[in-house]
């Protein structure tokens, strides 16, 4: 593809340039917010468009709505991208995208917000219905944020909205992924092609997160949330309509087959009305359930449950609950053909089956966290606003994590700044108590986090939970000063802004260099010898304190580089 920047301006109608562009063109959209206002259909080859910062795009209120193919983009052809978009607007629309293609497409970074369906028996467009035609091709899913804010009981005999369709021959993979509160299924395959689900987080769908038909189909290290009182976003009606809720639905109608992997994932079953089971079987002859948690906190839920007949086979498994639920782990109705290293609390109830031991505690440190969805512009219902935060001007995170454990720890710290609650960094935690700059609290297994501004002057922490500065694991002892080589004198941060492409670095300078975990976020640190530093980022940022001048610096395109809080061109001042 050739790259082809866009001459756009704020509230210009994006979707006409898309429906102008050529094959074998990459449309690049600067940073601002656009209209999206025409349904587009075309053929492409070789084509994409990519935002580049925070491109935020409106749709109007009516589209996707009483129907479930009204795609605001129904491309076909081969060698697809679509990457870094937002999709809002004040109306919350059913937004949805038709992409079938011979071998490729790539979806990376999207992130759509809708509201709905919350009327009764209404159609809405699936949110991303995809497919690749041959069975060599695949269609990639990276990245992609989904609040639906539906009301889940809202299933509507199928015709309510499905988060990902997919029916193809080709592969589809879906991770690094958040899919929350859609009333017919987070992603929803019938197809003799392969599914991989990775790395990705679940709240509140129904029927499932997760449609399971087949032995080259798998879900791994994901989080399942069954939890309503998360957020205020999804709601479950059990007088009206259909609930009937699960994380995985083994399923092999229609194009699918027998079998499928569940594989290092958790599952959280705290608050869903009718809600069948974490792990339910429906037409399925087989699968199998490894090295999996289950927190069992809803009485009425079981671990695996049945509707039609079937085999589990489980394997390295811990069953646990936090409100002595007396859950039951393994409903009766199918068949347990092998059951090896179970761990089953005295607080549960096996069930169809017996516990090798009964020591054993969810380990939330191996749960992703669910990250309370809010957006601009907000709904009837409720005003919401910002991706993360509120307030975003509070440049810094702190984050206290309990790390799982039952212990209460106390603690105490300021700053020399401003402070507030964050919801996005907290999980199950009290939010302390705040008064001016200084904030009092404690954790007990969940997670306190807090935007500030400023330095942290003092923390007072007991021992046990994780403190955690801009992302980076930090001593209490030590947090928040960074003063241990302030004598440097100087300050070099390499930010990668969020990308998930991988940056390779390198500098040198003239006096002492030292890493800094103050400046750094989610960063590996680099490689330092002597005064030099060979290292990378991926989307997060490696800080370095140093004395002297920079006498060399090599880097890749991409990454913000600020000395001394300044940004500076690297091509410029070290070409």
């Amino acid at each position: 593809m050739s790259e082809r920047r866009l001459s756009i301006s704020d509230g210009d109608d994006l979707s006409s340039y898309v429906a102008n562009s050529s094959n074998g063109e990459l449309l690049v959209v600067p940073s601002g917010s656009y209209e999206w206002n025409r349904t587009l259909s075309f053929s492409r080859r070789n084509w994409g468009i990519r935002g580049e910062g925070d491109v935020e795009i409106s749709v109007p209120g009516s589209r996707g709505r009483g129907t479930k193919n009204g795609y605001v983009l129904n491309v076909s052809g081969d060698n697809v991208l679509v990457e870094n978009l937002t999709f809002d607007s004040d109306g919350r629309p059913a937004i949805g995208f038709r992409c079938i293609v011979d071998q490729r497409a790539e979806f990376r970074d999207i992130t759509v917000a809708s509201d709905g369906p919350r009327t009764w028996n209404a159609q809405q467009t699936n949110m991303l219905n995809v497919g690749a035609e041959s069975s060599s091709g695949e269609v990639l899913l990276d990245g992609i944020v989904a609040y639906n804010n539906g009301n889940i009981s809202q299933y509507n005999g199928g015709n309510s909205r499905v988060g990902i369709w997919s029916s193809r021959s080709g592969k589809l993979t879906v991770r690094n992924s958040v899919l929350s509160g859609f009333p017919n299924n987070g992603i929803y395959t019938r197809m003799p092609g392969e599914l991989e689900v990775d790395n990705c987080v679940f709240a509140n769908n129904n029927v499932s997160a997760v449609r399971l038909g087949g032995s080259n189909e798998v879900v791994k290290n994901s989080t399942f949330y069954f939890d309503i009182s998360l957020d205020d976003t999804t709601h479950a009606h059990p007088q009206r309509g259909v609930s009937n809720a699960s994380a995985i639905t083994a399923d092999n109608r229609e194009s699918a087959s027998n079998g499928g992997y569940v594989r290092n994932c958790s599952f959280i079953v705290r608050n869903v009305p009718n809600a069948t089971g974490a792990i339910r079987f429906l037409d399925n002859e087989w699968v199998e359930v490894e090295d999996c948690q289950f927190l069992l906190d809803q009485a009425d839920v079981p671990g695996v449950g049945w509707n039609n007949g079937g085999s589990a086979r489980l394997r390295n498994l811990v069953f646990d609950t936090e409100n002595a639920s007396s859950a039951t782990v393994a409903a009766s109705g199918g068949q347990y053909p092998s059951v090896d290293n179970v761990c089953i609390s005295p607080e549960l109830s096996g069930g169809a089956i017996s516990a090798s031991s009964r020591d054993c505690s969810f380990d939330w440190s191996q749960a992703h966290s669910y990250p309370n969805p809010s957006f601009e512009g907000g709904s009837s219902e409720t005003d919401r606003s910002g991706s993360k935060d509120d307030d975003t001007a509070l440049e810094n995170t702190l984050v206290i994590d309990g790390d799982g454990s039952s212990k209460r720890v106390d603690y105490q710290f300021t700053v020399d700044g401003e402070a507030e609650h964050s919801e996005y960094y907290s999980e199950y935690g009290t939010g302390g108590e705040i008064n001016d700059d200084a904030v009092e609290g404690f954790v007990r297994g969940g997670a306190d986090g807090f935007r500030f501004s400023g330095e942290l002057t003092d923390l007072q922490i007991g021992n046990g939970p994780i403190v955690r500065v801009n992302g980076v694991e930090i001593d209490p002892a030590t947090i928040g000063s960074d003063k241990s080589d302030e004598h440097l004198g100087n300050t070099l941060v390499i930010d990668g802004d969020g990308s998930s492409k991988r940056v390779d670095y390198q500098f040198t300078v003239d006096g002492e260099l030292e890493h800094s975990e103050y400046y750094s976020e989610y960063g590996t640190g680099g490689e330092i010898n002597d005064g030099s530093v060979n290292g990378f980022v991926r989307g997060g940022a490696d800080g370095f304190w140093f004395s002297g001048e920079i006498t060399d610096l090599r880097i890749g395109d991409g990454p913000t580089v600020r000395v001394n809080g300044v940004e500076v061109d690297p091509n410029q001042l070290w070409g």
